[in-house]
């Protein structure tokens, strides 16, 4: 792979061709590091192609009930896979997979699994017959395998249930929405916007997932060319306010994190389609149809997210994994050549300075992980007065809304009454709600401003590492020296290594930098909890209905108590209604009690801010020892071989040459893939734009 070739990974086909590529190099660097005992080089280098294997892509389509999804997801396929009605039909989360043989493997929420033929679906995962629904309510997820081309490049779609059309199951939307790699959210045309879907912008969905969302207005095609195009730029102008409005509210306006959100983010995609147009156009084979339907438009904006967006992280990560063993790899080789031909004295005077150069390595780590330490108390400090006040700030949202809320003399009419009551906890639940989740954002921002600030500032011992292992290298470099056959030692190797010098651009912290939305997969660092948190192993997923769930099950005692206490005729409406909202504000108030004394806030928070930077600490430990380990034990063979004989055979040092060689040409084709990633303008390039993004990390 040529230095200044592009690299095409545009496509579904040629990104898995440039993956395949990059595992066949780790494989092959796994076999010279096994040959040359580099056992934690090789073990890192295993792991990492372990979690490759099985990475594909998981796009979810949500959107509220009957904006057409399951129809969008049958266009996608070519083909009627999924149960699709003019009714609300899906009912469960529905996973289409690629399968040469069509089936379904139905999981049910107690555990139980079954196979099912592809022909009964719908009797497991709709609301078209009660008896379905009812079959529905006890399944967890179903998968269906299907030999459809989408799937077959390594892309999953999660089918979900309508966001409008029942809580539980919005909750389940919600709850995968952190852990994939690209969300479609449908509108319909017809009636674009509504005040669920501004509320669900606005209130429910993090900040951080606008950037791998692509927003499908679905319809098209009843309208003019020119309606079409005011429709498309008034959702967009719509979700733009929605988005950076909470960005706002939740990082401040004149903060640098909104002003890389602000950057990152862009225009919101919209796109319009005409989702069942498309579908008829593929199965007729229509390409003229095809077109008229908007679709491939759409199909091209996914597979660039997924492949130039997404996909490039994959890329980014295997490089460098290629280029930081492979370097390792010839470090060792050309420290193995140069020790060999020391004389005996001479290499234990320079292994006992190598290993006490381990051991201040090591020593200098330590008082980082100290450094890190404080920075996870400075957080956790600086947190304090938000967590402190997280249950007052409930309350008082609470009773301002009771103090709000409009009443009049009909309301207290009995069976009224327990309507008022009913929609006047609901309020209250969805203002906590609202408030409880700016502020578990507001914190988890600053979880990530406070990570990525430590990241960045651990650069500087990344170099000192380096210098540090170089200096090792050093020490048994031989510049005068002449090979056992008598000609001038080949210098190739250890210039090479100069060239390939890559500091804080490629080395321990990339890991962080670049895992994103599912870095747990190839990076092994960030948790999948959120595509807002690509730092954090442990992301701070606080939900916020979980503090304030109980706030369904007051209603009822609250009529009694209210109810019983009234006597209408001989009260003022102002004195009735001052009254209940005291006695409901009294309720409410033992219910926060309660709450303060069950959830520990502060303590969820504490955990997750020392996680975070826990994480941080333990990517450090294991690349650090990988390197350090695999040093130390290399020189300790090579004290024992020197002991052992005071020659090596020209046949043993060839072979470590060419061993060095074959890793030169493995890690040349990896920045190859670097610099092309980098030229082709790979969007997580700097640390400080990725504390914008997943995540989500949540």
């Amino acid at each position: 792979m040529n230095q200044n070739k592009m690299i095409d990974y545009s496509t579904y086909s040629s990104f898995k061709d440039t993956v395949a590529s990059l595992n066949e190099d780790l494989e092959e660097l796994l076999d010279l590091c096994e040959e040359l005992k580099l056992t934690n080089t090789a073990d890192s280098i295993r792991e990492t192609i372990a979690k490759t294997a099985d990475d594909h892509f998981e796009v979810a389509i949500v959107g509220e009930f009957k904006r057409g999804k399951s129809t969008l997801i049958n266009a996608l396929l070519g083909q009627d896979v999924l149960p699709a009605d003019v009714l609300p039909a899906t009912a469960t989360l529905n996973r289409v997979t690629y399968s040469e043989e069509p089936y379904v493997q139905v999981e049910y929420k107690d555990g139980r699994s079954e196979q099912v033929d592809i022909d009964e679906l719908e009797n497991y995962v709709t609301k078209l017959t009660l008896e379905s629904e009812e079959v529905a309510e006890t399944v967890k997820e179903a998968t269906v395998y299907y030999d459809t081309d989408f799937c077959k490049n390594n892309v999953d779609i999660i089918d979900t249930p309508g966001l409008n059309d029942d809580e539980q199951m919005t909750n389940v939307t919600l709850s995968i929405l952190p852990k994939i790699d690209a969300a479609v959210f449908v509108i319909s045309a017809n009636s674009p916007f509504s005040q669920f879907e501004k509320d669900f912008l606005e209130k429910k969905m993090l900040t951080s997932d606008v950037g791998r969302i692509i927003f499908v207005v679905n319809c098209f095609g009843t309208f003019s060319p020119e309606d079409e195009k005011k429709i498309v730029e008034t959702v967009r102008a719509r979700i733009t306010k929605y988005v950076m409005d909470k960005a706002k509210l939740v990082m401040g306006e004149d903060s640098r994190e909104f002003a890389v959100y602000k950057r990152k983010i862009g225009t919101p995609r919209v796109i319009g389609v005409y989702a069942k147009r498309a579908l008829t156009a593929k199965k007729i084979e229509d390409p003229g149809l095809l077109e008229e339907s908007n679709f491939p438009e759409f199909e091209r904006a996914l597979e660039s997210m997924l492949t130039t967006e997404r996909g490039a992280i994959t890329l980014q990560i295997l490089a460098n994994k290629i280029t930081n063993s492979g370097t390792e790899l010839m470090r060792s080789v050309v420290l193995q050549e140069n020790a060999l031909m020391m004389a005996n004295d001479e290499f234990m005077e320079h292994y006992e300075s190598a290993i006490r150069e381990i051991d201040d390595i090591r020593n200098k780590k330590r008082m980082e992980f100290v450094r890190i330490n404080s920075a996870a108390n400075q957080v956790f400090d600086d947190l304090r007065p938000v967590l402190d006040n997280y249950w007052d700030n409930m309350e008082r949202t609470a009773m301002g809304v009771i103090n709000n809320y409009p009443m009049s003399s009909e309301d207290f009419k009995r069976d009224q009454l327990k309507l008022v009551t009913v929609k006047l906890t609901e309020k209250i639940k969805e203002s906590i709600q609202d408030r409880a989740q700016i502020i578990c954002e507001q914190i988890q921002n600053s979880i990530n401003a406070a990570v990525t600030g430590e990241v960045e500032r651990l650069q500087q011992f990344e170099d000192t590492f380096f210098e540090g292992v170089s200096r090792i290298q050093e020490m048994f470099d031989m510049p005068d020296k002449i090979s056992q056959n008598g000609t001038a030692q080949d210098k190739g190797i250890g210039a090479a290594l100069s060239s390939f010098s890559f500091g804080a651009a490629g080395g321990i912290f990339m890991g962080f930098r670049e895992a994103g939305v599912k870095g747990a997969v190839v990076g092994g660092v960030t948790g999948a909890a959120g595509w807002s948190a690509a730092f954090l192993p442990a992301v701070l997923l606080l939900n916020p209905s979980t503090a304030v769930i109980a706030l369904l099950f007051v209603s009822a005692g609250l009529i009694g108590s209210f109810t019983a206490g009234f006597t209408i005729d001989k009260l003022l409406v102002n004195d009735r209604i001052d009254r209940y909202k005291d006695n409901f504000k009294a309720q409410m108030k033992k219910q926060f009690h309660e709450m303060r004394m069950n959830n520990d806030f502060t303590e969820t928070v504490r955990r997750q801010v020392y996680n975070a930077f826990d994480g941080l600490k333990a990517k450090i430990e294991q690349e650090t020892e990988i390197i350090l380990r695999d040093t130390q034990e290399t020189l300790d063979n090579l004290n024992a071989l020197k002991n052992e004989k005071s020659t090596v055979s020209e046949r043993e040092m060839d072979r470590l040459h060419t061993i060095a060689q074959r890793a030169q040409g493995i890690v040349s084709e990896a920045f190859s893939v670097r610099k092309a990633l980098t030229d082709q303008g790979m969007p997580v390039a700097a640390p400080e734009e990725e504390s914008g993004t997943a995540a989500a990390d949540a």
